[in-house]
């Protein structure tokens, strides 16, 4: 029963690492997402290395060495002085040499024997050449003689341990009695037989005294005060002080293993969450973007880790989180700028617990405003204005949280925090086309730029192809229009639009668009070869999109926008025709239909359709349209594409379905309509200002 009870636990654990495996094994884990993490492991293990052997290995502490230099608290705290207490302890604990105990069975014979002496004079304990000895002196003398020895075993006889200790004890109390030396030697010898050592030593009992008494000395409790000096230049680093500094989250110069080791795992662990999320939010990025985000990071931590030398820091995820919010998808940005702003930290200040906090708070703000900041982003300027804002509530936060700890504040630092501000802005807006160019990446002033008419190949699709330049225009209005109110990339969106049919300018007269009107060139040419030439603008659109460099999300528009959709009229007219020349039914469908790949995204999936209910519309011949005609055509075109199995790889819900035909609806109302007037009655009839409607 507990065998099952326990197994029937652990199976929705087996189901999520299944489903990890399986979307990490998806993701290409054995590939680039593999080298992702070998990359970031080598990463890490670099800076630590390096800043070890150049930094932390000479000029950090070593026990028994002097200091290298003069170390302040970088925290106010109390902590308890574990060398001073085990010093007053050792100290409490040496006042006790050693503990002598009684031993109670000659404690007993002795103190009889003294008994007997003084009631009775009975001296059976000691030898008869001795009793002989005092039974010869006068009754007077021999009364004395007994008297001193009974007196003097009295005072002595428990606390000896040895003959030779009861000997000296002995000689010392004779030396004050008032007597002949002839007496004192008798009673010498009466004492010596009389007595026997009675104290033992107990090393046992005198070790659980001096624990007992060491316990009882109360520990050394110190405060120490932000700023205070906790070792100067040249002093030597003893123990306790080797773990105040480390307390403090000073390193020392031994090679930190544990550190090491600690943020591998840490890296090792965000990593592959990063690759899982990009599977399980179907968020696809190429191998160059892989290397992107991994050099962004490398960067990043870098930075960090070498101004952290001057105790600075550089707040280089304010560029981590600008380069990323800017390129690529923002839920993928976010966690990246989120787990590599802490990991920076981590490297940086290590052992640092206040300023590992600091840098929690600041990625956290990062990775959160970043979704904020960065969604309108038109202009470099306004780019560097976002960065720098955002550079701003990063200070705010980080003095707040220094404020809390009870960290140093000063304008200084503050005036620091704005300089690096402003110098990675500087930095973000300048380096934004060597990532463009470099890794083929799409930032917001890219896509302005490939979006202006100014550019060769838009220059070219008005020149050569106008009709289809003003199809492009249409659908880019219409797509991003809907993009923007879906919560889309509606700036991608418009440069996918005004880039998918670039094809056609190969051969722009065999389209209709930018066909003169009523001549047709496919109504003299065969369905096959008509057909062959309206696929082509596909292949022909990939081909310009490489001689112009166009970037890949770019190029997925283009190879994208038709899917694996079917050329249905020319199809249909092939078979029609074949059927009349009493052929043998050789007609094969895949010829007419586009070779895909069907859209992968929502944005290239939305330009799909805004190409298709632009044309169908085009259709209509007319520019006043009811709204339940545009909502039957729209329908039309979507259903159409969802039945043919065009969406499979987008993740569209029946809600976003509704929202995107709700959208395309509403905006074509807007775009195509007219006003109607109504002629005024005959005796309203009145002369009516040219400027007056």
């Amino acid at each position: 029963m507990d065998k099952d009870r326990r197994r029937s636990s652990l199976n929705p654990l087996k189901r999520v690492i299944g489903r990890s495996a399986r979307s990490v094994r998806s993701a290409g884990v054995r590939g680039v997402a593999l080298t992702f993490m070998l990359i970031l492991i080598a990463v890490v293990v670099i800076i630590v290395s390096a800043g070890w052997f150049f930094v932390d290995r000479n000029e950090s502490y070593r026990v028994g060495y002097p200091s290298p230099r003069t170390y302040l608290a970088q925290s106010s705290a109390r902590f308890v002085d574990s060398a001073a207490t085990k010093d007053l302890r050792d100290q409490a604990a040496a006042q006790i040499a050693r503990v002598r105990v009684r031993d109670g069975q000659a404690t007993r014979i002795v103190r009889q024997r003294i008994d007997d002496l003084k009631k009775s004079e009975n001296l059976d304990f000691a030898p008869i050449a001795l009793v002989k000895l005092v039974g010869g002196f006068p009754e007077s003398e021999r009364a004395g003689i007994l008297a001193v020895a009974a007196d003097i075993a009295e005072k002595n006889f428990d606390r000896s341990v040895s003959r030779a200790e009861q000997t000296a004890a002995i000689w010392e109390s004779l030396g004050r009695v008032n007597m002949g030396q002839a007496e004192k030697n008798v009673v010498f010898q009466v004492l010596d037989a009389m007595l026997i050592p009675t104290l033992v030593e107990d090393e046992e009992m005198a070790d659980r005294l001096r624990d007992d008494v060491s316990q009882r000395i109360p520990s050394v409790v110190r405060e120490i005060r932000l700023g205070g000096v906790l070792v100067q230049e040249g002093q030597i680093v003893t123990p306790g002080i080797a773990e105040i500094l480390r307390s403090q989250g000073y390193p020392d110069a031994a090679i930190p293993w544990k550190q090491l080791c600690f943020i591998l795992i840490v890296t090792l662990a965000w990593s592959f969450w990063l690759i899982w999320l990009c599977s399980g939010q179907d968020i696809k990025l190429t191998d160059q973007e892989w290397i992107y985000v991994a050099l962004l990071l490398a960067i990043s931590w870098s930075s960090q880790r070498w101004l952290a030398i001057w105790d600075i820091d550089s707040l280089s995820l304010l560029a981590l989180a600008g380069w990323l919010f800017l390129t690529l998808h923002p839920s993928f940005a976010f966690h990246v700028t989120l787990g590599g702003g802490m990991i920076g930290y981590l490297l940086a200040f290590p052992g640092m617990t206040s300023t590992i906090a600091v840098g929690g708070v600041a990625a956290g703000v990062a990775s959160g405003a970043g979704m904020l900041y960065f969604r309108d982003s038109s202009s470099r300027i306004m780019i560097w204005r976002s960065i720098f804002g955002l550079g701003f509530c990063l200070t705010l936060a980080s003095l707040l949280i220094r404020w809390g700890f009870g960290l140093a504040l000063s304008w200084k630092q503050f005036a620091v925090y704005m300089l690096v501000c402003a110098f990675w802005s500087s930095l973000v807006v300048a380096f934004l086309p060597l990532w463009e160019a470099t890794f083929g990446i799409l930032s917001p002033l890219r896509l302005l730029e490939m979006s202006h008419p100014s550019q060769p190949l838009l220059k070219r699709l008005q020149l050569e192809a106008p009709g289809t330049y003003h199809h492009t225009v249409t659908v880019s209005i219409l797509a991003e229009a809907v993009a923007d109110r879906l919560g889309m990339n509606g700036l991608l969106v418009k440069t996918g639009a005004y880039y998918h049919d670039i094809g056609k300018l190969k051969r722009p007269h065999y389209f209709v668009e930018n066909q003169p009107f009523g001549d047709n060139i496919h109504d003299r040419l065969a369905p096959r070869e008509s057909a062959k030439i309206i696929l082509a603008h596909v292949t022909d659109g990939l081909e310009l999109a490489d001689e112009y460099k166009l970037p890949g999300p770019i190029k997925r528009f283009i190879s994208e926008h038709h899917g694996k959709t079917c050329l249905t009229y020319f199809y249909k007219k092939a078979l029609a025709l074949d059927k009349e020349a009493d052929g043998d039914g050789d007609v094969s469908k895949e010829d007419f239909c586009y070779p895909g790949p069907a859209p992968a995204s929502p944005e290239t999936a939305l330009i799909m359709l805004a190409d298709s209910v632009e044309a169908a519309m085009k259709g209509l011949n007319r520019t006043h349209t009811g709204k339940p005609e545009l909502e039957k055509i729209v329908g039309d075109v979507v259903d159409s594409k969802i039945l043919g199995g065009q969406f499979v790889d987008v993740d569209f819900t029946l809600r976003d379905i509704a929202a995107i035909k709700t959208a395309f609806v509403e905006v074509l109302m807007s775009m195509y309509h007219s006003r109607e007037i109504k002629p005024l009655p005959p005796d309203e009839a009145r002369v009516v200002e040219p400027n007056a409607v």
